[in-house]
């Protein structure tokens, strides 16, 4: 008996990693999916994005305002996982959900291919591109927003905020702030400027802050590169 229970030990041992892993299934479904764009994106674009997610599905969920990004993808669990800001408008919103998608297809694809492309390399730009081209059209986005848009995803940034004309059309500055001055991002570094009544001086952009010191505390303090800021001459 003890050499019985030996063996049967010795089998998991040896087999037991090659049995498979439970598959995970995925937590949104399709009906969630539509539920949660109908009120976030233009109609036109639905039936796109559901094709998108049915070829291959991901985790959805709408995230609350983070500042440090309009959106995100994960890769965990042989799960994906993409979030974009609730506070994102219609068109925004779908520009930032596109963009997420096209890091999920990257990552699909270089599991195939065993690489580890760079997060917003050349894959990801040809993606991006190739998956906004049936988008691009006046019945999803407005004339003013497309013709900006067409330019920007010729060459796409890494985030939608590095493209100041961009975030003018998009409207992702909030709606009571100016967006017909300047914007933070564009001001060369050590100039001084105005921020909501408080002077800054500006240090570095960096991926989607830009970090200032204020001219009286002296404190730093990252503000987003997109907002619009007076300069002072």
């Amino acid at each position: 008996m003890l050499y019985i229970c030996t063996v049967i030990s010795l089998n998991n041992l040896l087999f037991g990693f090659l049995k498979k892993k439970p598959v995970s299934t995925v937590q949104t479904s399709s009906a969630k999916l539509e539920n949660l764009l109908s009120a976030k994106i233009p109609k036109a674009a639905i039936p796109y994005v559901m094709r998108l997610w049915t070829e291959h599905p991901f985790n959805f969920a709408i995230s609350r305002s983070r500042k440090t990004c309009l959106g995100n993808y994960r890769f965990k669990d042989n799960q994906h996982y993409i979030s974009v800001n609730t506070d994102s408008n219609y068109h925004s919103f779908l520009v930032t959900l596109i963009h997420e998608i096209a890091h999920q297809h990257v990552t699909i694809k270089a599991k195939l291919l065993r690489k580890r492309p760079a997060p917003h390399g050349v894959e990801w730009k040809t993606t991006f591109t190739q998956l906004m081209a049936p988008l691009l059209t006046t019945e999803v986005f407005p004339e003013e927003i497309l013709k900006v848009l067409k330019r920007h995803m010729v060459n796409p940034a890494a985030s939608s905020t590095k493209d100041p004309e961009l975030v003018r059309v998009l409207g992702i500055l909030e709606e009571n702030e100016n967006v017909e001055g300047h914007v933070l991002s564009e001001l060369p570094t050590g100039r001084v400027f105005v921020f909501k009544n408080k002077k800054y001086k500006k240090i570095e952009n960096r991926r989607t802050r830009t970090l200032v010191e204020c001219t009286t505390s002296k404190k730093r303090y990252t503000i987003a590169s997109y907002a619009p800021i007076q300069i002072i001459d």
